[in-house]
């Protein structure tokens, strides 16, 4: 299949996911209220930023090493790097929960009076640490719909479904509906890779080479997690939860657009770390070149609905969301100049280049902590919209930069 046949079905796929994800948002908006919404995206935003840090940096590892042994035919070494890092992962979930529970016994404050809701979402850790994991290795096997369908699509689509037939009035019971929805993706995503994606049960994988990469790839890891949720957690210390909920929404509307690069990246990045293996540098600039033409074209219809009609796309949540236009039409371009730039992260993490994309993402998670630091006291919102963008602007140039000098790839031009 092609690229541009591959890079279709992940985005059917990745909109489908998105779409399925906001009705669950609006239906949360609107059952639930602003308050108790706003409680479900902090909720949700801290378990991206744990789920990132037990993943212990694997996620791209996997992707990288299981791309090359699939193409080498090394299936006993394939399975030795799938089978480590999810061991790995798995056992260091289960004591970060364990150690992050206990933290809660002690200041019972950390989350307010209703804090035990967060618990059930604590507990979804270890399995959305692990269904990540098996998305990827079987993404660079080549199965990208496969892959999207168990780590984008099956946890939103249960979730939904669970909370159409229990219709949840509080936190705390949308927390257990969402427990259970990660637990049914989680339960699929084992199965498959059992039956079908050659399992075998090998650990041979050189510990130091593994550890090598995701050495790099966790900091940066944590801290681009960090980077995608940070307006909401500022937020969640200096603001509302109501402010907490009408960035929340808007910033998950703008990021719509980050869907299609998503979807692009889950296609290009296999054949990015395979080209480089292969010293094939002219296709590699040729693959960059056509993935991000498809990221463009696709991105500007959905950009241009964001700025014309915000209002109404904000409405689906409710009345007193569609007063966030304007911070909705600042992130969709700040999303539009990241998909402009293109997949820098990517392309860097399967040429060996993780080092310098890690501290790029570092640099810009620092200045901007200090800027939101200042500023997200005295305007909330706004302030979160600032160090939202800072992350995004800094992160792609000074990354785009280092893919321009070391592998002669210039993303700031068009095409």
């Amino acid at each position: 299949m092609t690229l541009l046949k591959k890079s279709v079905v992940a985005l059917v796929l990745r909109v489908l996911s998105a779409l399925v994800s906001f009705v669950v948002a609006a239906s949360i908006t609107r059952n639930l209220g602003t308050d108790q919404a706003g409680l479900y995206f902090y909720a949700t935003s801290l378990i991206i930023l744990f789920v990132s840090f037990c993943g212990l940096g694997l996620n791209n590892a996997v992707l990288k090493y299981v791309a090359i042994f699939y193409t080498q035919k090394n299936n006993d070494m394939l399975n030795g790097v799938v089978n480590k890092s999810i061991f790995w992962s798995g056992v260091f979930s289960f004591v970060f929960i364990a150690i992050v529970a206990v933290y809660m016994m002690f200041f019972p404050d950390l989350f307010g009076e209703e804090q035990h809701y967060f618990y059930f979402f604590l507990f979804t850790v270890p399995g959305l640490t692990i269904t990540a994991l098996i998305s990827h290795a079987i993404q660079a096997k080549g199965d990208v719909a496969i892959s999207m369908v168990i780590a984008g699509l099956l946890q939103p689509l249960s979730f939904l479904f669970i909370n159409l037939v229990v219709s949840p009035t509080n936190i705390t019971i949308l927390a257990q509906c969402y427990l259970v929805s990660v637990t049914f993706a989680l339960f699929v995503g084992i199965l498959y890779w059992l039956r079908r994606g050659g399992f075998q049960l090998s650990m041979n994988f050189d510990t130091k080479v593994l550890l090598a990469s995701c050495s790099s790839l966790l900091v940066f890891q944590v801290f681009q997690q960090f980077n995608t949720v940070i307006g909401q957690l500022f937020l969640g210390v200096w603001g509302t939860n109501t402010d907490v909920a009408l960035f929340a929404v808007s910033i998950k509307v703008a990021t719509l657009t980050s869907f299609i690069m998503f979807a692009v990246n889950r296609v290009v990045a296999p054949k990015f770390a395979s080209l480089y293996a292969e010293n094939d540098l002219d296709g590699l600039r040729i693959a960059v070149a056509q993935s991000k033409r498809i990221m463009l074209l696709a991105t500007l219809p959905l950009v241009g609905t964001l700025l014309i009609f915000p209002e109404f796309v904000l409405s689906f949540f409710g009345e007193e969301y569609k007063t966030s236009a304007p911070v909705l039409r600042v992130l969709a371009l700040i999303q539009l100049f990241s998909v402009w730039v293109g997949s820098v992260s990517y392309i860097l993490i399967m040429t060996g280049e993780e080092k310098a994309h890690r501290n790029n993402v570092i640099v810009s998670s620092v200045i901007a902590s200090v800027v939101g630091y200042y500023i997200v006291p005295y305007n909330p919102v706004w302030g979160a919209v600032t160090v939202s963008g800072l992350c995004v602007v800094l992160t792609c140039y000074l990354s785009g930069r280092v893919v321009n000098k070391k592998l002669n790839i210039k993303m700031f031009s068009l095409f």
